[in-house]
């Protein structure tokens, strides 16, 4: 037997012994929020529908094993403003080593600054303090052999809010598959130790908050249209059309799935649009339903991406530039 395929053996064997546990997890636990903000404009506006689409930087949170699939060196930048008032932004640089795989560093945060410190006798405002939640990854990617790519991430948490802390770790494994050219599995075993422990101090308890383990299952299918036309020194398809399926089991403990759907449309490589939505067991009330929308530009060295993400609380917009070295 190949190394190779002794390789591909163990990793499924090892979902295969995940995967029951992971999707036997009842507890939902909204400890580290920023971690349920998803990362770059564009598979957002595709509903979070990523799993098994991911390709570029932002695989380090969707899905480590597709960092396998980058060619060089990405640094992608992203920022929100939610309701005129909580700001999010996610950084993150991601390399390819031509021979021992990929690799990624990112930073996500999501906060509320200037907050007003009163006195508790009177309205007198005494200073400013800020909230924050953050995470810092460090991801890797590889391919095992034409078919098959593995990935991991370990995930560095904290939390501060006035003078309280929270600190912990977690880590998240993913595979893809790639039977045929058109179409693409993905699988993600997110805090699949058995959960994330998140550790408060300086509070009246000091209480600890767990992740509790989840899984999520994608598929991707890409289709060319046209006839592939050069540009520069390569063929470059006229136009793909790429549709996406995700359901994860982040809400089982309420009997419901998130579902999450998107598709995306590339003009020459050029020009993207994008749509999809996110819903909670296939319910489609205003709380239960999130559409999301976007386009992108690929110009040479970058990429610019919008995504527009409606909620029952208001709309977002995200705006995240991806450079390519």
């Amino acid at each position: 037997m190949s190394s190779k395929r002794f390789n591909v053996l163990i990793v499924m064997g090892i979902f295969a012994l995940l995967a029951p546990i992971l999707v036997c997890a009842q507890d939902v636990n909204y400890a580290a929020e920023v971690l349920t903000k998803g990362a770059g404009a564009r598979p957002l506006a595709m509903g979070g529908a990523f799993a098994a689409a991911a390709n570029d930087a932002t695989a380090a949170y969707w899905n480590p094993a597709g960092l396998a699939l980058i060619d060089d060196t990405e640094i992608t930048t992203m920022h929100a403003t939610e309701n005129d008032l909580q700001s999010y932004d996610f950084i993150n640089l991601a390399f390819n080593t031509q021979s021992a795989g990929s690799y990624a560093l990112s930073y996500m945060r999501l906060g509320v600054d200037g907050i007003q410190i009163t006195n508790s006798s009177g309205p007198e405002v005494e200073g400013t303090t800020s909230y924050a939640d953050q995470a810092g990854f460090i991801s890797g990617g590889w391919k095992l052999g034409k078919q098959f790519a593995f990935g991991g991430t370990i995930k560095f948490l904290q939390t501060s809010a006035y003078t309280a802390s929270a600190f912990g770790i977690g880590s998240d494994l993913g595979l893809l598959f790639k039977p045929i050219k058109e179409v693409t599995f993905g699988l993600v075993a997110r805090d699949f130790t058995g959960g994330s422990y998140i550790q408060w101090q300086n509070t009246p308890t000091n209480p600890t908050q767990v992740l509790q383990p989840s899984v999520t299952l994608g598929i991707s299918y890409t289709q060319e249209l046209g006839k592939r036309q050069n540009q520069g020194t390569a063929p470059v398809p006229g136009s793909t059309l790429t549709l996406d399926f995700d359901a994860d089991s982040l809400y089982l403990s309420e009997g419901l799935n998130n579902y999450h759907f998107g598709a995306e449309y590339w003009y020459r490589q050029f020009v993207a649009v994008r749509a999809g939505f996110i819903t909670k067991g296939f319910q489609f009330d205003n709380d239960d339903f999130t559409p999301s929308a976007g386009v992108g530009i690929w110009a040479y060295l970058f990429e610019i991406d919008y995504a527009y993400v409606s909620q029952s609380i208001g709309g977002i917009n995200y705006l995240s530039l991806i450079t390519r070295l």
